[in-house]
């Protein structure tokens, strides 16, 4: 087997950087809140205006790629991201920190999308579906090691070192991609398309996660097919059923370690391993969920967003103590990714022939879940209901999501279609249960 090209390695290690953004903070929460003196609220909120950051920078940056080469956009959007995470790390004050979170995060959906791409070319046909996973790879380690990481280094050496391991990464990342990339020729990359078997063949076999992240990297229908599947009430139903369902994860999990050292009572040396094993439940979580909605979509949309609201809820009572808390961390990471996977496929779904512009938009629901609930959480902890108070609330904000896929599949999916050779519309057939 031959070596795949360096330039691959050097995209795993900035997917693992950016994947690792999305989750970092997560493990030294009351550290920066004592540190500079704010709410923990407000330390939730680097990580909303992260998520926001993302859903509104993957559009931006691959509008711009349009009219730059592939090449160059990776540089930048790794460069971007590299400054952001330097102003953060830097950063005197909460705002400079902010500004530094937002600038991070512009960066982050492009990157990968881009990444996946050109990771696709930069091999022969009969390997690209192994490269891209392989980038991917680096997007899934950081969804397991990214928060016990940055609990680790932020209690050993303070929460500014955990900024700085992200500046690391992204410098090694940058640096491969500067040596590797510019001594490749773009004319050997060319000659590879002719021979593409069919588009979009080299993501296949990719998990939920990574398929998230990828938003509307590929070619597909025109921008007016892809724009007209917008239009579609089930597609909004599916947004917004994601929005909500998985708003509740963020909700509690941006809060965990402050949970476990002052409501469970652990020692703060706690928070890394416990993390990991809510990561490890992620993992879990996204293979099984990808298993079942190949099955069947909607009863496993329904089932795992009732299973993530289910152990919201337990969370509150869990919490508190010690042999439940550990036992809950592995179910609610594996609940809280069991939904990715049916979610993202139901918007596709639903979009019919134009998935593209659907699936980006679902990524931004999902950042933008995520983004709400982080706030509904920091607002509830900052209001006085208490650090175990984010659970409830997550777990509400998932039950609304849930309610809405209930809805919307009685109401709009389960409409007989029309058959697209002749246009009359037939009445709706009575249903029975």
């Amino acid at each position: 087997m031959r070596k795949l090209p360096l330039a691959i390695w050097a995209m795993v290690v900035g997917a693992f950087a950016m994947g690792a953004d999305e989750f970092i903070v997560a493990g030294v929460v009351r550290e920066i809140a004592q540190s500079l003196n704010v709410t923990i609220g407000a330390v939730g909120a680097l990580e909303s205006v992260y998520a926001l950051g993302v859903a509104i920078g993957a559009p931006v940056f691959t509008a711009l790629g349009t009219r730059f080469g592939r090449r160059s956009m990776l540089l930048t959007t790794t460069g971007v991201f590299l400054l952001g995470n330097l102003v953060s790390a830097l950063g005197p004050a909460y705002a400079t920190i902010m500004a530094g979170r937002i600038i991070s995060a512009m960066a982050h959906g492009a990157f990968l999308g881009i990444a996946a791409v050109y990771a696709a070319e930069l091999v022969d046909p009969s390997r690209k579906g192994r490269a891209v996973a392989i980038v991917f790879s680096g997007l899934t380690a950081s969804t397991v090691l990214g928060a016990p990481i940055g609990a680790a280094i932020g209690q050993a050496f303070g929460w500014r070192f955990t900024f700085w391991t992200l500046v690391v990464f992204g410098g090694i990342a940058l640096l491969g991609l500067i040596g590797s990339l510019s001594r490749r020729g773009t004319a050997d990359v060319q000659h590879e398309h002719h021979h593409d078997s069919r588009p979009g063949a080299e993501f296949e076999g990719l998990d939920a996660h990574a398929l998230a992240h990828l938003g509307g990297a590929g070619q597909g229908p025109t921008m007016r097919e892809q724009l007209a599947a917008l239009r579609r009430p089930a597609v909004w139903g599916a947004l917004l059923t994601t929005m909500l369902g998985y708003g509740g994860v963020f909700t509690s999990y941006v809060y965990l370690a402050p949970q476990i050292t002052e409501v469970t009572g652990f020692a703060a040396g706690w928070v890394t391993p416990l993390l990991l094993l809510f990561g490890i439940g992620l993992f879990l979580g996204n293979h099984l969920g990808g298993k079942l909605a190949d099955r069947a979509v909607m009863p496993t949309v329904i089932a795992t967003l009732g299973a993530l609201a289910v152990a919201l809820f337990a969370m509150t009572f869990a919490i508190e103590s010690r042999p439940a808390t550990v036992v809950m961390m592995l179910v609610f990471g594996t609940a809280a990714f069991a939904v990715v996977a049916p979610l993202q496929l139901r918007v596709m779904m639903a979009a019919g022939q134009a998935p593209d512009v659907a699936s980006a938009a679902n990524i931004s629901a999902f950042t933008l879940g995520s983004a709400i609930g982080i706030y509904l959480g920091g607002a509830a902890i900052d209001g006085g209901l208490g650090l175990s108070s984010v659970n409830w609330v997550g777990g509400l904000l998932t039950t609304a999501g849930l309610l809405t896929a209930l809805a919307t599949w009685r109401l709009v999916d389960q409409r007989p279609a029309v058959p697209a050779d002749h246009h009359h519309h037939a009445p709706p057939a009575p249903h029975h249960h």
